[in-house]
């Protein structure tokens, strides 16, 4: 079995399955009323070791649906083969 796991890696690694997929989500309010879409994109490569890519992005939006929209289409543009959970943070604190 261990063999045939060695294979199965080695085999990920040629075939370049080590692209950028969508891992996280989270909108969370701005100053201004704004809300900000903040989306995570990994190759799921622990991060201690060689190869690993980790890329953040973010936009401001006007709204929360507008947030979650892009970041909607962030997933799209880089699917996951998990299930990812978008955050909404809608608590405002001092």
């Amino acid at each position: 079995m261990k063999h045939l796991d060695r294979l199965i890696i080695k085999a990920k690694k040629v075939c370049g399955t080590t692209e950028l997929r969508f891992s996280l989500g989270m909108v969370y309010p701005v100053d201004g009323g704004k809300w900000e879409a903040y989306g995570q994109l990994w190759n799921y490569i622990p991060r201690n070791k060689p190869g690993c890519k980790l890329t953040i992005a973010k936009c401001i939006c006007d709204s929360v649906n507008d947030a979650v929209e892009a970041l909607q289409e962030l997933s799209e543009k880089h699917p996951n083969d998990r299930d990812v959970t978008i955050i909404i943070d809608t608590l405002e604190g001092d």
